[in-house]
């Protein structure tokens, strides 16, 4: 695998959406029940999807120095660089019209006490394909890999980009205190650098990205 891919799982693996819904999961009753159902949809939802778009870009002949996957990699990176235009003007005149920084996602009331299905349903949502997954996916396929290395490669990824919820499940399973103390470190820490973290990663990303698909249709 890539190391753009893997650089893209690792950027993916701390988004501040997840580490807050799996620090809420841990609070919650029956963590340990809840944390399975949660890896076990979001997980299978993600290698899946990420199994059918490394496949269908196959389908299209990409190789290394591929026109398509230049043009992928540059609407990519211009994309990221989009986006981190509009999340950075966009929170700072949230904070003018607020007065005071607005910090990390919130969590919605029913996952303090979620069922099974809202559990599963919180992994599918917050891992859904975003621009780093889509970008890592063309990272993988402009290898021309076969359908099962392919597949292997996207697991590979997934276990990457799902590190920290694996993670959460293990000390749960062992350590569900220490499990705990250890999350909510983290939470607090993406919350109070959610905006430096996430608008330096997307222009990173958009820049690097834009430059390679530049370097590749020229």
């Amino acid at each position: 695998m890539s190391l753009e891919a893997i650089a893209l799982a690792i950027l993916s693996a701390g988004r501040p959406t997840s580490i807050a819904v799996v620090y809420a999961l841990l609070g919650a009753p029956e963590p340990r029940r809840l944390l399975t159902a949660y890896v076990a949809a979001g997980f299978a939802w993600s290698v899946v999807v990420g199994a059918v778009i490394v496949t269908a870009l196959n389908g299209i002949e990409l190789s290394g120095d591929s026109t398509f996957a230049g043009i992928v990699d540059l609407i990519g990176g211009v994309a990221a660089l989009g986006f981190a235009y509009g999340y950075l003007r966009g929170r700072s005149e949230a904070e003018e019209r607020s007065g005071s920084r607005r910090i990390g996602p919130s969590v919605p009331a029913r996952l303090r006490n979620p069922s099974l299905a809202v559990a599963a349903g919180a992994g599918m949502a917050t891992h859904m394909p975003g621009l780093f997954y889509l970008l890592g996916l063309n990272a993988i396929a402009s290898d021309d890999p076969a359908v099962l290395g392919g597949t292997v490669r996207v697991l590979v990824f997934n276990v990457i980009w799902w590190a920290l919820p694996l993670a959460a499940l293990a000390l749960a399973i062992r350590r569900p205190e220490a499990g705990r103390q250890m999350l909510a470190a983290i939470n607090d820490w993406a919350r109070r650098n959610e905006r430096a973290l996430v608008g330096t990663l997307s222009i990173l990303v958009g820049l690097y990205f834009t430059a390679r698909g530049i370097a590749a249709l020229a």
